[in-house]
C-alpha cells in the first residue's frame, strides 16, 4: 500500500544516494531525549540487540541533544498486570522506569525535552503466557492499552511535558521468529494482536491530542513503516526483510549487516532504526527536519566518545513503589474540579477559553437586547413608512469568517500519512 510515509523515506534513500553525508539540524529546540522502553530501545542498560545505533541515538545525534534512555530489555507497561508471569521473566517495566526518571531530579526543562515510549511486545508476550491453561484463549489487551494511555497522561502531568512520541508495536508476523514451521499456527494472531493493541493505542492518541491544546503527542507508526518495507526491500535500500542476518549469514554473505532489516530473529538491524529515526528526523514534528545518512559513520564516531552527550548513562529501574500514581492522585485532590482532571476532559487552556466563549456569550446577548430597546425606542418616533439600512448588528456573511477556534488536528498518522505527520 502506497503511503505518504513510503515517500518520505524514499526521497530521503535518494537524497542520501546523491549527498552521503550526515545532515545535522543547524538549530534545534530539543536539548534532550528521554527514552522509555523495551529491548527496540536498550542501549546496554541490559543489553544491546543490534549491530549499530538505535533509532533514538541517531535521532538525539540529529537534533544535537543530550539522551537519556531507561529502555530495558523486555520491559512491558506495568508488570503487575501479568501476576501469573514468574519474577524471572519480569524486567523493569515503563512505570519503573518513569519513577527511576523522577527519582533522579534532573531538572530538564520541560520546553526542550522530548519524551518517548515504546513499549507492547513484551506485553502482547505475557498476556499469551499467562491465558496458558485458562479459558482466555485470545487475551485482551484493553488494559495494556489503558496502561500505556495512563504513562502518557502521567509524564505529562508529573513533568509538565507536552512533547511526547508514542511507538506502536511493528508488524510481529513478519518477524523471522515465525518463520519456524513449529510456531507458525501462532503467526497469524501475534499479528492480529498487534494490530488489536495498535488501534486501541491510536484511539487514545486521538483523544488526547483533540483534549489538550499545548499537547504535541506524535504516534510513530513503526508497524506501517516495516509492513512497507517487507512489501519492497529494495526501494527502502534493503536486500532481505524476512530473514535474520545472524541465522543467515553468520560471515557467509556478501551483503552487508544494515542491508537486512533484522538482525536476530525478533529484533532490528542497525539500518532499519536508522530508517525509523529518519521517520521521526524528517517529519520536522519538534525541530527542524534533517536526517542521517546511510553511512551511520559520524553517528557511530559521536556515539564512541565516552564524553559524548548522545551516549546514554546506564540505568537500572528498581521496582516501582507506586510514587507517580500517588503524586498523581495528590493532584488530582489539589485540582478545584477533581472530576474534571481525572476525566482528563480539557486542560487548563481549554478552561480558560471556555469560560471567555461564557463570557462572550452574555456580552452578546445583552448587546442584543440593548439594541432591540434602541431600535424599539427609534421606532416609536418614526413614521409608518419604514426604512431599512444598509448592514445589521450581525452580518450573517460574515459570522463564518468571524469564527475562530482551534483545530484540532488530533492524530497525525492516518491511511494516508506518514509515520509522523507535522501540523
Amino acid at each position: 500500500m502506497t503511503r505518504h510515509s513510503t515517500l518520505i523515506v524514499l526521497l530521503h534513500c535518494v537524497l542520501a544516494s546523491l549527498f552521503p553525508q550526515t545532515l545535522l539540524a543547524l538549530e534545534s529546540n530539543v536539548k534532550n531525549l528521554v527514552v522509555f522502553g523495551d529491548s527496540y530501545s536498550d542501549l546496554g542498560n541490559f543489553h544491546r540487540w543490534t549491530n549499530g545505533p538505535v533509532w533514538s541515538e541517531n535521532v538525539a545525534v540529529a537534533w544535537n541533544a543530550s539522551l537519556y534512555s531507561f529502555a530495558y530489555t523486555g520491559s512491558a507497561c506495568d508488570n503487575d498486570l501479568f501476576p501469573n508471569v514468574s519474577a524471572a521473566d519480569q524486567m523493569p517495566s515503563i512505570r519503573d522506569q518513569i519513577e527511576m526518571f523522577y527519582n533522579l531530579d534532573m531538572n530538564l526543562d520541560s520546553s526542550e525535552t522530548v519524551f518517548a515510549v515504546y513499549v507492547g511486545i513484551n506485553d502482547i508476550q505475557k498476556s499469551y503466557q499467562q491465558s496458558i491453561g485458562t479459558e482466555d484463549a485470545v487475551p485482551d489487551f484493553k488494559d495494556v492499552a489503558l496502561c500505556i494511555g495512563q504513562q502518557l497522561r502521567n509524564i505529562r502531568k508529573v513533568f509538565h511535558a507536552n512533547r511526547i512520541m508514542v511507538f506502536n508495536v511493528p508488524p510481529l508476523e513478519r518477524m523471522p521468529f515465525f518463520a519456524d514451521n513449529a510456531i507458525h499456527t501462532d503467526k497469524e494472531a501475534w499479528g492480529q494482536a498487534a494490530e488489536e493493541l495498535n488501534r486501541m493505542l491510536q484511539d487514545d492518541v486521538v483523544k488526547l491530542n483533540k483534549h489538550h491544546h499545548a499537547l504535541e503527542l506524535d504516534l510513530v507508526d513503526v508497524h506501517s513503516l516495516l509492513s512497507d518495507i517487507a512489501a519492497d526491500p529494495p526501494i527502502f535500500g534493503f536486500v532481505d526483510a524476512s530473514s535474520a542476518y545472524l541465522d543467515t549469514c553468520q560471515g557467509a554473505c556478501q551483503e552487508e549487516i544494515d542491508e537486512f532489516v533484522w538482525w536476530d530473529r525478533t529484533h532490528l538491524t542497525g539500518g532499519a532504526h536508522r530508517v525509523i529515526a529518519n521517520s521521526i528526523l524528517l517529519a520536522g514534528s519538534y525541530a527542524q527536519s534533517t536526517s542521517v545518512d546511510i553511512s551511520l559513520t559520524n553517528v557511530q564516531k559521536l556515539l564512541d566518545d565516552p564524553e559524548s552527550p548522545y551516549r546514554s548513562p546506564v540505568y537500572i529501574p528498581p521496582p516501582n513503589t507506586g510514587l507517580i500514581d500517588q503524586i498523581v492522585q495528590e493532584m488530582v485532590k489539589s485540582t478545584p474540579s477533581a472530576i474534571e482532571f481525572q476525566q482528563d476532559d480539557l486542560d487548563d487552556e481549554l478552561k480558560e477559553r471556555h469560560l471567555m466563549s461564557r463570557i462572550l456569550v452574555w456580552f452578546t446577548l445583552v448587546m442584543a437586547v440593548g439594541a432591540v430597546l434602541i431600535a424599539w425606542r427609534r421606532r416609536r418616533h418614526r413614521s409608518p413608512c419604514r426604512c431599512h439600512s444598509g448592514g445589521g448588528l450581525l452580518d450573517p456573511s460574515s459570522i463564518e469568517s468571524q469564527h475562530r477556534g482551534r483545530y484540532f488536528s488530533p492524530f497525525r498518522p492516518n491511511n494516508n500519512s506518514p509515520m509522523i505527520e507535522t501540523k
